[in-house]
């Protein structure tokens, strides 16, 4: 399963693109529909599925995306299972995101270089990473106290 739900707009195809491609150069495990489907599989399903399964989502808060009724409803299943979201413009001031995302931080893209861009995305990747860092001690501390429980039986 991702880590990552990239949600946008087919129009923005292009910086869709460039996001997923960084991430994966990160190690980030990311769900991007035009790149992860394959064909014959039931796109709506598979995009849920995937929605679902990640624990971040990236927003591409394009004026396109912000019209799409797919990422709006995307964006309504990611807010009302509690995901980590990430907006991210760069064609549209942040003051201008759709009234459901005013409580999160935008990332804003606009007037930052390519490098810069690339930058702010491993800031992303980061602490994607270091949110899994801490699921894998929790993880590690249940067990632990569930073996340590066990042996006192």
């Amino acid at each position: 399963m991702p880590d990552v739900f990239i949600s946008y707009s087919t129009q923005d195809s292009q910086m869709a693109q460039f996001i997923h491609k960084h991430l994966k150069s990160e190690n980030i495990s990311a769900f991007l529909a035009e790149i992860s489907l394959v064909p014959g599989q039931s796109w709506k399903e598979e995009i849920l599925r995937n929605l679902k399964a990640s624990s971040w989502v990236l927003f591409l808060a394009s004026n396109a995306a912000c019209r799409s009724a797919m990422a709006q409803q995307e964006m309504g299943v990611a807010v009302g299972t509690g995901k980590r979201i990430i907006p991210i413009v760069w064609d549209i001031d942040p003051s201008r995101l759709p009234g459901w995302l005013d409580g999160f931080q935008a990332l804003d893209l606009r007037n930052l270089s390519l490098e810069q861009v690339k930058e702010k995305v491993s800031g992303i990747a980061n602490q994607i990473k270091a949110d899994g860092s801490i699921g894998l001690v929790i993880a590690g501390v249940i067990i632990l106290a569930i073996a340590v429980w066990s042996a006192k039986k």
